[in-house]
This record gives structure tokens, C-alpha cells and sequence, in this order.
């Protein structure tokens, strides 16, 4: 018998100090001449973009300081003003992380389907704070509803300058779109004592979330001068990016800079207990202790660890937590008292939610991805030493079920193991996606509405004919072609796309777009998508015909949505 290898998480940020080197260095990228093309005047100087499509883009706009030397996990601080006029055609560097990216997990995946995908080689940088306009209307007065993309990659991979996510395609249904990026790994979500100790907020580990939430901040501050309306704001992502926009929708940091989040395959809670600053610290120290023994000259833990190299400094986290601390999720949010002050969990069973709306849902087959990437990974390099045995899988499927299944966990368990034994692979596809994405995002809905506000349920059920379809299914991050129209780009072109899958791609672009501006994706023409209610749990489905279709009684087996069972369920948690 197989049970699946689950991710502890789904996929699986004051003081000035900038120096004069990193304030020449910026004002060094200003030019003051740039090939022609749309012009922006925001708080810090003038851009020049370039028009694609009738869409008027601007890449690689400073947000932040770039976080570096001292800046180096502390809150993001301002961007550097320019003189002239600052060339905006070029995305920057995407942020520290392995050098091919996301492509690890699209290689296996596009095997199944008979395609060898070779992998790009990135050119990462710790200087990665910027971001990406993509706009129908560049003049101020516009008042275009503003969408806000956070990638994926289990924060640890990935780039808002990705081609897949080019805005092009959802900009033309007439909203603003912003890609951004946000430190990943060690240099985004490390907490250590002597951090939060240097910080006035005593917290650290969150710097990613504050690196998101000062894109935000820019938003509110120079998106009218791209035609956009800062007070109509979707925070949306896919993955890890929805995990973290879900998550911010629990932090008051970012009140008041978005109305609305649209969450992809990504619940901020629900996949085991909750990270804080205390469980963190042994793996903090361990690699607080190496950076000594490889900067001996240094005074402390802390002075070692920026003193080394980014990327020298995630391999020995990776080397830590693959030999010692193997049960650590090293690159997620976690409970510091300043970002987020309690568990997401915690904040959506007492109602400690921002007044937003919230669009969720996930695909049909969220963790065949990880399977086929974890047997691929297991043949290249065959795991040594011990391995968990069935009864060490049974409890840790039931330990990522329990929160939100309760006394129900032991029957879910057993059932699903039942069918595992029976049905194999898919059973255990069904499992996974059941508990880690079904069950949190109708629990996360279910709570959005108790607060008072909308929640709209989608599955994606779409999945592509071909040699890997059986394997794969609608597997995760596939729903993101369709979200972009970014077919032919090379994340997934291996797969053979048909018009059933643009007709589809243009209904969901539809339906984003319609509630990035009314806080409805209803419009004419489209199946009326209902709003969730505890008594009919309406949900759209999004079928292999390529049709939207209204359903209701999402609810897995086990998994009871009525909030007064959720909110005592999860309070505390």
C-alpha cells in the first residue's frame, strides 16, 4: 500500500541605513534617454515602457530598497528616487532560489506527457524587489480595478516577471495588472533570536509577507499614475501566493490595501499546525552556529549570517533540514506578533479577518504534481536511511487532517486508506486533495461569509488529453494558462491545448476579471455563479468540456463546513 508523502505545507519584512553605494547604484539605472514607448510619473521619478498588444507595460519598477548587506532581513525600506527617465522595458533578476526556478517541478510533469522540458538557468539576485505594470488605460483618471498577482513556488521558487504570468491577455478585459516579486527561502521567511531582538517589533521570519505588503503600499501610492483606482484593489495568487494572500487577509499590516482576494490552490490554513518564532529557533540556531564556523571572525551568529553569500547560505539550510530537521517547513509565515499577530487559523474561526471578499477554489487533482515530482526526484537520487514506514504515513495523514476534521479524522483516515488499498493512485490523489485542498478552502469560505462578507467556491476539473492525462489529471498549477491566456509560453506549452481550453480560459478570465471589478464574478452570458451559503454550499465547476458549471454540497466526506463547528474546531489552533 502507497500513501502519499504530504508537504507539512500546500507545495507546497526599520531603520534607514541605505549607503551612498546602494543610492548610487539605484540612481545608476536611471537613463536619460529610453527607446520610445508610454511614460509614468510616479512618487520616485519618470518610466518608460513599451506597448504589447495594445497594453501599455512597465517591468521592473523598485518598490523597496533593494534588501542587501545590512538590509538583509530587516523590513523593506523605501526605493531610491531617480533623475531623468528610467527605462522600464527589462524585468529585473528574480529573487535568490535555485537556479532553474520553478522548471524542477515542470520537468517531471511534462515527462508523463512524453516531452523532455529542458530547464532555463536564472540569473537570481538578492537586489529582486521590483515589480510589473500591465495596463489597458496608462493615464491617471482611469479608475481601473487593480489586480495584484503573487506567484508560486512553495515560497522558495519563482518570479512575478515569469512569462507565463505576462498581464496582457487579462489587462484587455479591461483591469490593471501588477506582478511581483517577494524574497523567497532563507532570505524571506528566516527567523532567528538575534533578529527578533534587533527588531523594534520583535519579530522576524515574515519578510516576505512584508515585502508583499509594501508592494501593496506602492499600489496605494502610484498605481493612478497607470490608470488604476487604488481603492479597488484584488490581491491574488496561485500556490504559495495564495496561502500568503489568504494569510494577509489575517494581518492588520495590510488594512485597508485590497478589497478583494482571489485564492488558486492555496488555503492559509489547514495543512498542520501553525509556525511561530519559538518552534523555529533550533533550526535558526543550527544555521546560526554553521555561519560561524564559516565566518569565524565574526562577533555574532547574526554578523555571520549576512556576511555570506545568499546562495551559499540556502544551501545549508537545505543541507540542515535535509539531514536534521526534516519535519521543518523553513519557507512559510509564521505567528510573530507584529505581521500576523495569531494563526490564520485562529483569525478566521473568531472572525479577526479583514472586510474583504474572498474567490477560492482548487484543482481536481492538486497533489498528483507532487507525487510524480517525488518519484522522479526518489529515482535520481534514491533516499538513504531509514524511511517512514505505513503506520508513520496513517499518522501523519491524520495529523494534517485533525484540524479541521476533529473527532471525524480517525473515520476519514480509515475510509481513505480503504479506498487507497482498493483503488490506488487516484485514491490517493482523492485523499490528498480532499483534506489538504477541498475541506480549508469551503472552511475558509464558510468563515469569510460568517465574518459578513462574500465567498465564491470553484473546482477546476479541466485536464488535458494525452500520454499523461491518466497520471495527472487536473493537476496543480494548471489552472494558470487559462487565468493568464499564456498557453503557448513554455511553463506549459508541452501540453496539447485545444479550443476547448480557450473557450475555457476565456470564461474563467471573465469571471476574475468581473469580480476584480464588482466583487461579483457574474456578468452576462456566463452560468450564474451563487455566493456560498452554509445551507446549499454552491460551488462552479469548471468541467472537462470546458464549460462552467453551477453545483452545490461541496463538502467532502467528513469534512462538516458549518462555521459554529469550524469556528470551535479552530479557535486557539
Amino acid at each position: 500500500m502507497r500513501l502519499p508523502n504530504f508537504p507539512t505545507r500546500l507545495l507546497n519584512s526599520p531603520t534607514r541605513l541605505l549607503s551612498l553605494g546602494l543610492l548610487l547604484a539605484s540612481t545608476a539605472t536611471a537613463q536619460q534617454s529610453a527607446p520610445p514607448g508610454p511614460i509614468a510619473r510616479i512618487t520616485t521619478g519618470t518610466l518608460q515602457g513599451t506597448s504589447q498588444q495594445n497594453i501599455a507595460v512597465f517591468k521592473g519598477i523598485p518598490f523597496a530598497a533593494p534588501p542587501v548587506g545590512p538590509l538583509r532581513w530587516r523590513a523593506p525600506q523605501p526605493a531610491a528616487s531617480w533623475q531623468g527617465v528610467r527605462d522600464a522595458t527589462q524585468p529585473s533578476h528574480p529573487c535568490t532560489q535555485n537556479i532553474h526556478g520553478t522548471d524542477n517541478f515542470l520537468q517531471p510533469l511534462a515527462a508523463t506527457y512524453g516531452v523532455n522540458y529542458i530547464p532555463e538557468t536564472l540569473t537570481t539576485s538578492e537586489d529582486c524587489l521590483y515589480l510589473n505594470v500591465f495596463t489597458p488605460s496608462p493615464q491617471p483618471g482611469a479608475h481601473l480595478p487593480v489586480m495584484v498577482w503573487l506567484h508560486g513556488g512553495s515560497n522558495r521558487v519563482g518570479t512575478g516577471a515569469q512569462t507565463a504570468y505576462d498581464g496582457t491577455a487579462l489587462a484587455s478585459h479591461g483591469v490593471l495588472l501588477v506582478t511581483i516579486n517577494y524574497r523567497l527561502g532563507v532570505m524571506g521567511f528566516f527567523s532567528h533570536p538575534d533578529l527578533t531582538a534587533e527588531s523594534p517589533h520583535h519579530s522576524s521570519g515574515n519578510y516576505g509577507l512584508l515585502d508583499q505588503i509594501a508592494a501593496l503600499q506602492w499600489v496605494q501610492q502610484n498605481i493612478a499614475a497607470f490608470g488604476g483606482d487604488p481603492t479597488n484593489v484584488t490581491l491574488f495568487g496561485e500556490s504559495a501566493g495564495s496561502v500568503d494572500a489568504t494569510t494577509l487577509m489575517t494581518s492588520p499590516l495590510a488594512a485597508g490595501l485590497f478589497r478583494r482576494v482571489i485564492a488558486e490552490s492555496g488555503p492559509a490554513f489547514g495543512l498542520g499546525t501553525s509556525r511561530t518564532v519559538a518552534y523555529m529557533r533550533p533550526l535558526a540556531n543550527a544555521l546560526g552556529k554553521a555561519a560561524l564556523a564559516a565566518q569565524p571572525n565574526a562577533h555574532s551568529q547574526i554578523e555571520a549570517l549576512r556576511a555570506l553569500p545568499a546562495a551559499q547560505l540556502a544551501a545549508m539550510e537545505d543541507h540542515l533540514i535535509a539531514t536534521q530537521y526534516k519535519s521543518y517547513d523553513p519557507n512559510a509565515a509564521e505567528v510573530d506578533g507584529w505581521v500576523l499577530p495569531r494563526s490564520p487559523a485562529d483569525a478566521f474561526a473568531t472572525g479577526k479577518l479583514l472586510p474583504v471578499d474572498l474567490l477560492a477554489g482548487f484543482n481536481a487533482r492538486e497533489f498528483a504534481a507532487f507525487r510524480v515530482v517525488g518519484e522522479a526526484a526518489a529515482k535520481k537520487s534514491p533516499p538513504t536511511g531509514p524511511q517512514p514506514g505505513i503506520t508513520d504515513k496513517l499518522k501523519l495523514f491524520a495529523d494534517l487532517a485533525r484540524p479541521l476534521y476533529g473527532n471525524w479524522t480517525d473515520l476519514a483516515v480509515a475510509t481513505y486508506t480503504a479506498r487507497i488499498i482498493v483503488h490506488g493512485t487516484p485514491a490517493i490523489d482523492q485523499a490528498s486533495n480532499d483534506i489538504g485542498g477541498a475541506c480549508p478552502s469551503g472552511a475558509e469560505a464558510a468563515l469569510t461569509t460568517a465574518a459578513g462578507h462574500h465567498a465564491y467556491v470553484y473546482r477546476f476539473d479541466r485536464s488535458v488529453p494525452g500520454k499523461g492525462e491518466s497520471q495527472l489529471g487536473a493537476f496543480h498549477s494548471l489552472e494558470i494558462p487559462y487565468v493568464f491566456g499564456t498557453f503557448q509560453d513554455r511553463m506549459m506549452n508541452w501540453l496539447p491545448f485545444t479550443a476547448t481550453d480557450h473557450k475555457l480560459a476565456d470564461t474563467m478570465q471573465t469571471y476574475w476579471t468581473n469580480f476584480a471589478k464588482y466583487g461579483d464574478p457574474n456578468g452576462p452570458g456566463l452560468p450564474h455563479w451563487s455566493p456560498w451559503t452554509a445551507a446549499q454550499e454552491p460551488y462552479m465547476t469548471f468541467t472537462q468540456t470546458g464549460d462552467a458549471v453551477p453545483q452545490t454540497s461541496f463538502s467532502p466526506i467528513f469534512c462538516h463546513l458549518s462555521p459554529g463547528r469550524l469556528k470551535q474546531q479552530l479557535a486557539g489552533n
